[in-house]
């Protein structure tokens, strides 16, 4: 292994699909051979009752905040208030709102809506909505949050609770399995072939979702089994690693609290190889 070429002779299996471009350069520029098993497929069910009270309570004042997860929640939630008839509604009342947007993506969707956030999370991941929320007056205030899928941010909510405010939590979109798991099952044989060394999550969905397909498929304790023995799972963020956990798999690596970014999880990655 040099010093240029860190991760030379490593595979590693990414599930991102947001940014899956950027992160698997990440890795091949120092070295890396990447297999890239996308699980997380977003879908839209229009105005279903959660997103329709948020719209309707949003034109009535009712949210003196409304933060934002990704930009595909966005669309759809606009989507929504356009099978509504309350598009131009909900962007006036987003408007006299502080919005907080999790990073570059949900912020290029409030600007494709001629909306901005007041604030970007700092780094883009519920840590650093957090940190956000805590620099803000929400005491006596409704706070909405438009989720990444179904998962819930327990962390975000204590954070809201603990400043005096009242959380609104709602999924604008759901996270399904693909109809034909054919990929997803090529992609756990290789892990129990031990073709694939590494393991790296970005999101708690992932985790889920490779388990539900992995249960369908009658591999979850297999794909548990050569996670803990002979490859290793790294992890963003306590949430995903909690996720885990929860699967009985073992976490082998996680940035710094400070640096929990896609960034900071390859230079921990990296630091871990290079250990004597």
């Amino acid at each position: 292994m040099t010093d240029a070429k860190p991760f030379e002779g490593i595979t590693v299996g990414l599930f991102e699909t947001r940014r899956q471009r950027e992160f698997t350069a990440m890795f091949t520029a120092r070295g890396a051979e990447v297999v890239a098993c996308p699980v997380v497929f977003p879908e839209s069910r229009g105005a279903e009752e959660p997103v329709r009270k948020f719209i309707e309570e949003a034109t009535q004042g009712k949210f003196a905040v409304a933060i934002f997860y990704t930009g595909i929640g966005i669309q759809a939630i606009f989507d929504a208030a356009e099978q509504l008839g309350r598009r131009e509604a909900l962007k006036e009342a987003l408007s006299r709102m502080t919005l907080v947007a999790r990073g570059p993506k949900s912020k290029g969707a409030l600007k494709r809506h001629n909306l901005a956030p007041a604030f970007l999370a700092e780094p883009p991941t519920t840590e650093g909505l957090v940190k956000r929320v805590e620099g803000l007056d929400v005491r006596g205030k409704r706070v909405a949050v438009a989720l990444a899928g179904d998962h819930s941010s327990p962390t975000l909510t204590d954070a809201v609770e603990r400043g005096g405010g009242e959380i609104y939590a709602f999924a604008p979109y759901h996270y399904r399995l693909p109809e034909d798991l054919s990929d997803i099952g090529a992609f756990i044989q290789k892990v129990l072939a031990g073709e694939v060394g590494w393991l790296v999550f970005t999101t708690p969905p992932q985790v889920g979702i490779l388990m539900d397909a992995a249960e369908k498929l009658g591999l979850r304790e297999r794909l548990v089994e050569a996670a803990n023995s002979f490859g290793a799972v790294a992890a963003v963020g306590p949430v995903t690693a909690m996720e885990l956990a929860r699967y009985e798999v073992k976490v082998s690596v996680r940035p710094t609290e400070e640096n929990e970014t896609m960034t900071g999880l390859v230079n921990a990655i990296e630091g871990f190889l290079r250990k004597p």
